[in-house]
């Protein structure tokens, strides 16, 4: 029972931070190195050190037994709307192993230096304190002084059995596209909306192009360059005031402060025996304190995108 109540109030403590970061948006920072990495290192450290020293045993039980603060923690903001489930699936291995840290340094502190002797003080008001102060005094100073722009380029290919001119008009044909019942890709797992159509206005420099998805979910595309049959280059315009909040978390809205897709390139090169050589590059951008983390979650889900996108025109 008192490891259940530790666990329960260690979440407790974590939600309650994350109401506050959450209600004070421009002063904390959810995307930041304090929320991220410190508050779960927190929520660790208080798991352990409020359970019965014979349940944490080992370094090991410290470490893991965090995780199920941070599993309760990951559920109740789902079902409370505060997270999506896109951002905790990123998020909770980074979140985790913090908490797994956390708890270790917890347990090295509260073993017994004698043998049967914990060493470890029943906290007082002060402790108690700065348990809450600290996370928000941590979290006002770094504000956005963390974040760091940082421009990827990801590219996928596929060879199509088709001459260059008859992808051309597929690709800018308005089109409905097949939506597949099966699809597991990486990107459906995690919950991105599916691409449903797209429609092209006029062909020409400052043509537009608009790519619909489910959900409500669209994108408008401006032609800035094309040749014939062989390049075709679009800045894209997300505006993240018209994605419904449904659609996605704040903290990956594309166009919003985290994330944002900046141009599409299409590029086909003739083959021999009538076939065509079909290249879609991104150019993005994410902004977080950990873009080392971030772009790995940015690289797989941005190629899926491509992948998809140039499996659709391979039909």
């Amino acid at each position: 029972m008192k490891s259940l109540f530790a666990i329960a109030l260690a979440a407790a403590h974590g939600l309650l931070i994350r109401l506050l970061f959450g209600s004070a948006s421009g002063l904390l920072e959810i995307m930041s190195v304090t929320f991220l990495f410190f508050v779960p290192s927190l929520i660790g450290f208080l798991t352990v050190i409020l359970m019965p020293a014979r349940k944490i045993a080992t370094g090991a039980a410290a470490f893991f037994t965090p995780w199920l603060t941070s599993l309760v923690l990951l559920v109740v903001t789902i079902c409370l709307n505060m997270e999506g489930t896109i951002c905790w699936l990123m998020a909770f291995p980074i979140f985790a192993v913090a908490a797994g840290i956390g708890g270790v340094v917890a347990y090295w502190l509260r073993k017994p230096k004698t043998k049967g002797v914990d060493n470890w003080q029943k906290p007082n008001t002060l402790n108690v304190s700065l348990v809450f102060i600290v996370p928000l005094l941590l979290g006002s100073i770094e504000g956005e002084k963390a974040l760091t722009p940082k421009q990827m380029v990801i590219e996928k290919a596929v060879i199509l059995n088709a001459p260059a001119a008859d992808v051309w008009k597929k690709l800018l044909s308005n089109k409905q596209l097949r939506q597949h019942a099966d699809e597991t890709s990486f990107a459906a797992l995690l919950g991105f909306p599916k691409h449903v159509s797209t429609t092209l206005d006029t062909l020409r420099v400052g043509g537009t192009r608009m790519a619909y998805y489910e959900k409500g979910l669209y994108f408008q595309e401006t032609v800035t360059k094309y040749e014939s049959e062989r390049l075709l280059v679009l800045r894209v315009d997300a505006n993240p005031n018209a994605t419904p909040a449904a659609v996605m978390d704040e903290h990956i809205l594309i166009g919003g402060k985290h994330l944002d897709i900046l141009e599409d390139v299409y590029e086909l090169h003739s083959l021999p025996g009538g076939r065509t050589r079909l290249v879609l590059s991104s150019r993005f951008y994410i902004n977080t304190p950990f873009n080392w983390y971030a772009g790995i979650w940015a690289h797989y889900l941005m190629t899926d995108i491509l992948a998809s996108e140039l499996n659709v025109l391979a039909e």
